[in-house]
This record gives C-alpha cells, sequence and structure tokens, in this order.
C-alpha cells in the first residue's frame, strides 16, 4: 500500500496543533524546510509538544549553549534575557529530559544534545558548492553538521584551488564506531597550490575553535569517549589526481563527494570503474574483514595492467 502526505494538510494541521511560533514561518524558513524538519520529528518519535518547546523563543539557545558545555543560570541569561522566560524554558526543557541540574549547574543530556545536533542539521543552510545529498550517506547527523563546516572552512583557505573533497572509509561502509574509528578525507588541489601543510593545519586549527566541533566533542567526552574522532587526511594535486590511486579502489563503493569542480573526481570514479569492470577486478573479503583486490584476476607473469585516467599509469 502506497502512503500520499498532502504536505499543505500536515502544515495546517501541524501549526494548529502544536502552535508553531513565528521563526519556522519566518521568510527565511521556507515551506519545504518546515514540511520535511517536522516530518522528520515526527518519524524519530518527537511529539508535538517535543516540536512545540522547540519551537518556543529561548529553548534552542539554551541547548545550543549547554552543547558545549554545563552553565549556570547567569551564564544562559546572556542568550536569554528575559529571566522569567529563561526560568519558565529551563523547567520545560528539564521536564522533557533534554538538560538537567545539579547544583547551580545545568548540563545538556545526551538526548537533548542528540535532539539539537539534528536540528541544526535540517536547518543547516545550504551551501551552493556543498553537496547535501552526499552528505545525506552519513548514519549521523554530528558527522553531518560537523563536516559541513570543514568543508565550509576548506573553501574558505582553498577558495577556487580546492577542486574536490571527499569522505570514504568506516564513515560510508556501516562500520564506524565511535572512539575507535576515524574519519577518512582526501582533497585535490590545482597544481599551483602551495603551503598545504601550513593551511590545512590552519584549516584544522580554525574548525577545532567551531561551535560544531566543540558540541560534537562535549557530547563525545560526556559518553566517555576522548573526544571528537581523528580526521586523516590525504591530499593529491590535480595533475597526480589524474593518475589512479590505490585509494580510489576504497572509494569505488562507499564514498561521499562533499564538493567536486565540475564533476572532476566523479568522473574519475565513473571511468576507473568502467576500466576495472573490464579487467575483471574483484574484491575478495574474509570474515574477518581484511580484504584485498585482484585487480586482474587472469594476470600473465610480466603483463602489465594500464589503468589510465586521464595520464599514463601502468602497475606491474
Amino acid at each position: 500500500m502506497k502512503l500520499v502526505v498532502d504536505t499543505n494538510i500536515v502544515m495546517e494541521a501541524l501549526i494548529k496543533k502544536s502552535k508553531v511560533r513565528s521563526f519556522l514561518l519566518s521568510p527565511n524558513y521556507h515551506h519545504s524546510n518546515f514540511i520535511n524538519s517536522s516530518i522528520h520529528y515526527t518519524l524519530l518519535g518527537y511529539s508535538i509538544l517535543y516540536l512545540d518547546l522547540l519551537s518556543k523563543e529561548g529553548a534552542k539557545d539554551i541547548l545550543r549553549r549547554l552543547c558545549i558545555g554545563e552553565a549556570r543560570f547567569k551564564d544562559l541569561n546572556g542568550g536569554v534575557t528575559n529571566t522569567r522566560t529563561l526560568t519558565r524554558r529551563l523547567r520545560e526543557l528539564i521536564a522533557q529530559g533534554l538538560i538537567q541540574k545539579d547544583g547551580n549547574l545545568y548540563r545538556i543530556t545526551a538526548e537533548g544534545s542528540d535532539t539539537f545536533l539534528r536540528i541544526v542539521w535540517l536547518e543547516a543552510s545550504r551551501h551552493i558548492l556543498i553537496n547535501f545529498k552526499e552528505l545525506e550517506k552519513l548514519r549521523f547527523e554530528w558527522m553531518k553538521v560537523s563536516l559541513i563546516r570543514l568543508s565550509e572552512l576548506f573553501l574558505e583557505e582553498f577558495s577556487t584551488e580546492l577542486i574536490s573533497l571527499v569522505l570514504y572509509g568506516s564513515t560510508l561502509k556501516g562500520s564506524f564506531y565511535l572512539g575507535r574509528s576515524d574519519i577518512d578525507l582526501l582533497y585535490i588541489l590545482e597544481d599551483y597550490s602551495e603551503n598545504l601543510w601550513e593551511r590545512e593545519g590552519r584549516v584544522f586549527k580554525n574548525f577545532q575553535s567551531t561551535w560544531e566541533y566543540r558540541a560534537c566533542d562535549h557530547w563525545f567526552k560526556m559518553l566517555g569517549t576522548y573526544g571528537y574522532p581523528e580526521i586523516t587526511t590525504a591530499s593529491l594535486q590535480k595533475s597526480y589526481a589524474k593518475r589512479f590511486q590505490p585509494v580510489y579502489l576504497d572509494m569505488l563503493t562507499y564514498r561521499a563527494i562533499l564538493i567536486d569542480r565540475e564533476g572532476f573526481l566523479q568522473e574519475l570514479m565513473e571511468k576507473l570503474g568502467e576500466i576495472l569492470k573490464s579487467l575483471g577486478t574483484v574484491r575478495i573479503e574474509y570474515p574477518d574483514g581484511i580484504y584485498y583486490w585482484s585487480l586482474k584476476p587472469d594476470v600473465r607473469p610480466g603483463e602489465l595492467i594500464e589503468i589510465e585516467l586521464g595520464e599514463e599509469n601502468k602497475w606491474p
């Protein structure tokens, strides 16, 4: 049976039942975003009361502040200046299990942190050069939210020099384990790019000072891990990226290309896939997860395997 939903009816019903506040209906909050967010909240098990609370004045400000660390009433009063409003919101957020009070300190709960990161993802501004459809491949909202910010910082630092930025590895395979796995990232730059180590270092230094990083880092430490996962990076210049790289094999099936000017990397991946298919390439994996690639199962002794993606490349 196919379920057909009239979004206009859904919107009207939600407005009436939850008394959604004006910020959700502001000119900057599009109709489609409201519908997607509301349905998303519902699918996550969020009640209309939950949605109503999150739309109230000061609720998101409180959660945003507590996402990066505990705070006292007077600290929160800086974001929600009306004392009576702040008192009500704190009481309501505690009742819903989103925050807790310990003495004179307020702390966000794991549920509160997870909830707010989901909201941030739903309301994230869509950068024209970042492929949000690819980000949907990631399982975790915290990862989506933080990696949007990281992608923006790469764009700010490298500007038009940045050709492609791709995620691969366990973050896409579904085998990512918080506290044990890292995040694998490859970026491709123009040949004339210089001072790569220094500039990459600046990107990550700035990243660690962002709200997105600090919020995720705080939450993970609350869960008993060492904090935000390590990000393992590799970079290639454009001319070198046109040559076959062993790491490309790991990207064939599992990848999320967040930035790709003129479809550069996507075209390379498609071409590589066609070449490997013609070679009869197979991926062999053992029960313990260890795997290897047989580029050409029927290769003859001394035969060269040619994989040309743009530049001549032969592998013995």
